[in-house]
């Protein structure tokens, strides 16, 4: 597979087959690819919590928001939860391009995962209040959630080049729209 083939592959996903675990050691692995990413002037400032256990999991679900889009819909049901979330962390002082850091190791988190055949979402709407509570982390504020499971949805991509709305079908069907090649290059 080369990695147009694995991008097109990974997909955020929502609803994943919760009685199929992830376990620590394959999120210690998305870690340690993660770990290997640029990162501006090589300061490598951010940690990772890995979160497994369910007691933990079940503490963190009621403070993520699932698909801004879907407004109707609050997040997966008991049996389709993701099995595993990776909090990625950045010191509590700021510091130029700590968001772009975090884009990079969250891409290089659900490729790796992919490669596995482990779905993943990014989640950025989260208590911070509800991820501290389970995966605290002193001199260091909660960025983004990595949610991580097997995938038990389908998700298609659309060819658009005006929307940008995801919707689900009638059948359960995730659908994704993709601005068009021509959409994106503005030049060249």
């Amino acid at each position: 597979m080369n990695l147009y083939e694995l991008a097109e592959k990974t997909r955020s996903y929502r609803i994943f087959q919760e009685e199929k675990q992830v376990t620590s050691e394959q999120v210690r692995e998305m870690i340690a690819v993660a770990g290997m990413a640029p990162c501006a002037s090589n300061l490598q400032r951010l940690r990772f919590s890995i979160v497994t256990d369910e007691k933990e999991r079940n503490l963190l679900f009621p403070g993520i928001g699932w698909a801004g889009y879907i407004t109707e819909w609050e997040g997966p049901a008991p049996g389709q939860r993701p099995s595993a979330y990776i909090v990625i962390h950045a010191p509590c002082e700021e510091k130029y391009f700590t968001g772009i850091d975090v884009g990079i190791v969250a891409s290089y988190i659900v490729l790796s995962a992919s490669t596995a055949g482990v779905g993943s979402c990014m989640l950025l709407n989260f208590t911070p209040e509800t991820v501290n509570a389970v995966a605290p982390a002193v001199g260091y504020r909660p960025q983004l959630l990595i949610a991580l499971g097997y995938p038990g949805e389908t998700v298609l991509l659309e060819k658009n080049n005006d929307k940008i709305r995801y919707w689900r079908d009638g059948n359960g069907v995730h659908h994704v729209p993709k601005l068009s090649l021509e959409t994106i290059i503005l030049k060249g």
